[in-house]
């Protein structure tokens, strides 16, 4: 008997998050309406409030998941070490980042504002898994100069800005226009990584 409020609690929130992502990926996220998610869920306006507090936290929530798998995957590409060239190692952490925001541009419109979102369990979440990505760049760049294949001249948070500063470029060009292509986003994230990290390649040895 205890157990019976939380779970019907459970369940009404799966209900809301199923239909608001059904809604999500058939008309878009500025089409879809809470009043349509809470028909479709069966549940009354209040209730999609009382679980999301607003639409944007309710998105979060529907993408949350893939956010924090693509964070792991980043985790274990991190933990296995470094390989190959220092440039290619750090564009291709971020890669599978570019590719969830070019498909999603929405929830990649929200990334860009971040630090405007309201507070809630949701948004607290979704700025978590942000700084876990930031601080994964900076850990692999100390990695690679560890490693002597950077310099050690340059702190690693500002070496991991300068890439993460590239990364943001590409989401805005995507979400913009100005890039409109994934070959070519891919490509010029790929060429401005190398030459940031070319300015710190180690001194060739005599």
């Amino acid at each position: 008997m205890v157990g019976r409020p939380q779970k019907r609690t459970r369940e009404t929130r799966d209900k809301i998050l199923v239909a608001a992502r059904d809604l999500f990926d058939a008309q878009g996220y500025e089409e879809t309406s809470v009043d349509a998610v809470a028909e479709r869920a069966g549940v009354a306006k209040a209730t999609v409030f009382a679980h999301f507090n607003d639409k944007a936290n309710l998105l979060i929530a529907v993408r949350i998941g893939s956010l924090d798998a693509l964070a792991e995957a980043m985790r274990a590409q991190i933990d296995r070490g470094p390989s190959g060239d220092p440039a290619a190692f750090l564009a291709g952490l971020l890669h599978p980042w570019l590719a969830l925001y070019r498909a999603d541009p929405e929830f990649a419109r929200l990334y860009l504002v971040q630090s405007t979102l309201k507070d809630a369990p949701w948004t607290r979440q979704f700025l978590d898994v942000c700084y876990r990505l930031e601080e994964a760049v900076v850990e692999a760049v100390a990695l690679l100069q560890a490693s002597g294949r950077l310099a050690t001249g340059a702190e690693p948070v500002l070496l991991a800005q300068g890439v993460l500063a590239f990364f943001y470029h590409m989401i805005v060009g995507f979400s913009i226009g100005a890039i409109p292509q994934a070959e070519e986003q891919a490509a010029l994230f790929d060429r401005l990584v190398s030459r940031w990290v070319s300015t710190a390649l180690p001194p060739p040895q005599a």
